[in-house]
Formats: C-alpha cells, structure tokens, sequence
C-alpha cells in the first residue's frame, strides 16, 4: 500500500475533513480518508487499520464530535501504538477527555479559529513528515528507551478504557456517526437524541459522503431519511422501444402499450430508477430496455453502465437498510408521503449537489438557473399519474405558486433525491 496521510475525524465534520483531503491531494499529498478509500467487500476495521499501519502522518481534526467519539479514539490509539506522527487540526475549543489527552499530550498541533488555513496545515505537515538528518536520528538512537517511556505511558492509561469500549461496541467496525443531538440521562451519562429535522451522514455517492435529514420517526426505531440534496439527475425509466417518442402523434387511439414504447413505464416496480437505487452491483441488471442515453429524450444521462446506487455503501450500512411493504431499500416518495415534509417541518425545496450539475450532461438546471434565477430544482416522485401509463409527479422548484408537476418518465434531466428506511440503533452506537 502506497504511503499516504491518514485523516481521523467525526463524519459530523465530513465536509471539512473532505475539502480538506481535496486541497491536499492537490498540492501533492495523497490522502486515505474513510469511507472513500474503504476497499468494497473488505472488512471495515481491517482497512481503517491498514490504512493507519501504511500512513506517513495522521491528522486529526479536533471537535467536540471527534473528542467523544471511540471511533476516533482508537484511530489515534492505534497511530500512537505504532509511533506514527499526528498533526492534530483544532477546528474549535475543546476540553479532551482524558484518554484522548493522554494521547495526543506530545504531537503537534495546528490551531485553527477564523477557517482552515491550508498552506499552515501543509507547511505543518512537511515539518511533520520531513526527512531527518543524521544528527537527529542519532539523538533518537541514544534515548529511545525515554522516546519509548513517552509513548507506553498513555497507551498504557489509556487500554482500560479502550477495552471498555470496545467489549460495549462489540468491535463492530461501523462508521463514526456521531450525535446529533446529547443530552443526559438521570446517571449523568451521554445519550443519544435524534430527532425528526436533523442530519445524518450515511453511504457514499459520487466519492462524496450523502446527508440525509430525519423525514420521519417510526414507533419500531426506525426512521425515514430523504437525502438533503438532489444526488443526480435520470430518467425514472426509458422508453421501451429503445427510442424516445417525439415522432409519436397521440390520439384517441393511442393505446398504453404504445405510450409506453414511446415515452417509458411510471409502473415503480418495473421502473429503471427504481432498479438502479436498490442494486449494490457494480453491473445491475435491468429487466426490460437499460436506461441508455439513446433512449432519452435529449439522448443523455444514460446510466445502464454506472454501478448501483448501494454500490458504494458498506456493509455495514447496507446491514442498517430496512425494506418497506414494497420490498424497498431505497425508494423515491409517493404523493401521500409529501406530508412528512409538513409535519416534520421541512421544506420540499433541494438544490443539487456540484457533483451533480457537473455531470448532467442536459444542462437543463443550468437552463432553469438562467431563466428563473433559483437554485432549487424539480426532482422526480414514485407517484403515477392517473389514466396516463408514462407519466409521473415531479416537485417544482418554489418559482411557480403550483408546485407540483406531471412530466413523461423518459425526461432524463428532473433530479433524484432518493428516501431510505433505516435502524437507527445503528446511529446511537
């Protein structure tokens, strides 16, 4: 494994530990930050510690996320243990626990209070990872037994409580997801809240951690989450004659299975989209015409070779997935499920992710943009149209009082922001 820089950090600061990991690789500095580099079908906490093994430096970035979280810990447990250099990254005023005072007592560190200043983190890091001379090596030859003394103190303190943790944890390898809200039971002890409105980082997609906000709580533990941003933009299924009907002239005697040759199937349960969400595959498998660019409207965004929306995620969090009554791991919400916008007090409104508008080759948000002068962007529901075979209700963007919209399920430029089910015992560990 080649050698690079390991970042430890609370998926809580995914955002600033992910921009962080881009601004580095640029200058240089390959980067092994979790779950981007997780090897699909390897066990989680076998990489997160080969990765440490085979690392230059870490660098931790410090919150109170990231102080109280045992992830984290044992990630820096772990440098220590095998004399890695830590660069700690102090996004914001922290009283450390013990353990992880004991730890990071002797590693530098960069203090950081009015935004991240990158030349200071990579400056800190060529000092950190900088060839010594001979003078100094000889130095360490001659006290390695006091340099030894430094380190086995508070790896020595510090093993109680790891193995508390870990005989609690089961050493169940998940990833960090820290709390999203503390409060204290009657023992004085941390717990646990999530609540409906808060956000939760969970799964991958396009090399990018997806936030997804509590839509619904469940009686049973569970909850519904609806990704915060518009992911990507698709067809929710093609036309089935391989060929997107413009030519088509309709009439009164137009039958369905024609329309559907022409413009697609708003049957979910046969649908391409709904394929594509739920497959873990790196090729999926589509039971009728694959969505190819060639059957789109505009002849864009195809996505029959692009690996399935569960392909990135581990197993761990595919273990979290719960299937709903349609045997659904992943789904796009009905029109009788907009409410829970409502109730839960969120807006309908998304924006796309930048990774989603580089890669839309139809351009038309960039048009809506233009013409309208708003960011948010329609994106598609599961909901069939009434005596119509190949169409389905999309969200609007807000520009409009109606806000809800009838579109032919071949339209391959309305984004997708796809809802999931989950356990969330899986979060509060």
């Amino acid at each position: 494994m080649e050698k690079h820089i390991f970042i430890s950090y609370s998926s809580k600061d995914s955002g600033e530990a992910f921009k962080a990991c881009e601004v580095l690789e640029a200058n240089g500095k390959k980067c092994f930050i979790a779950p981007r580099d997780i090897q699909m079908g390897k066990e989680y906490a076998e990489e997160i510690v080969n990765g440490i093994d085979h690392s230059q430096a870490v660098i931790l970035f410090l919150t109170k996320n990231a102080n109280h979280s045992p992830h984290v810990l044992r990630e820096i447990e772990r440098a220590v243990s095998k004399n890695i250099p830590i660069l700690v990254c102090k996004l914001e005023e922290v009283e450390m626990s013990k353990s992880m005072e004991y730890f990071l007592m002797t590693h530098q560190w960069v203090n950081v209070k009015h935004g991240m200043d990158y030349a200071q983190l990579i400056d800190a890091l060529e000092n950190l990872t900088a060839p010594r001379n001979e003078k100094t090596v000889t130095k360490k030859k001659k006290s390695w037994h006091f340099v030894a003394l430094l380190i086995a103190i508070p790896v020595l303190m510090g093993i109680g409580i790891l193995i508390g943790m870990s005989l609690t944890e089961e050493n169940s390898g998940k990833t960090d997801f820290d709390k999203v809200q503390t409060g204290k039971a009657d023992d004085d002890k941390e717990q646990t809240i999530i609540e409906v409105g808060d956000t939760l980082t969970f799964g991958t997609y396009n090399d990018e951690p997806i936030e997804w906000r509590v839509l619904k709580m469940n009686e049973d533990g569970s909850a519904v989450l609806i990704s915060s941003k518009i992911l990507t933009m698709k067809a929710f299924d093609v036309a089935e004659s391989g060929g997107f009907g413009w030519f088509l002239k309709v009439d009164e005697n137009t039958d369905e299975n024609e329309l559907i040759q022409a413009y697609g199937n708003n049957d979910w349960s046969k649908s391409n989209i709904r394929t594509w969400l739920n497959s873990e595959k790196e090729v999926v498998t589509y039971s009728d015409e694959p969505p190819r660019a060639s059957a789109m409207a505009e002849k864009t965004n195809g996505y029959h070779n692009e690996p399935g929306f569960l392909y990135y995620f581990t197993e761990e969090e595919i273990g979290a997935l719960l299937e709903t009554e349609s045997k659904d791991r992943v789904f796009l919400l009905s029109l009788e499920e907009l409410k829970w916008f409502d109730e839960a007090g969120i807006s309908k409104l998304a924006i796309p992710t930048e990774k989603a508008i580089e890669k839309d080759q139809s351009n038309w948000y960039l048009l809506d943009v233009d013409n309208y002068g708003v960011k948010e962007y329609t994106w598609w529901l599961r909901e069939p149209v009434a005596n119509s075979p190949c169409e389905c209700y999309v969200v609007g963007n807000g520009y409009r009082e109606e806000n809800l919209f009838k579109e032919k399920v071949g339209l391959e430029g309305f984004g997708i922001r796809p809802a999931i089910m989950v356990d969330l015992s899986y979060f509060l560990q």
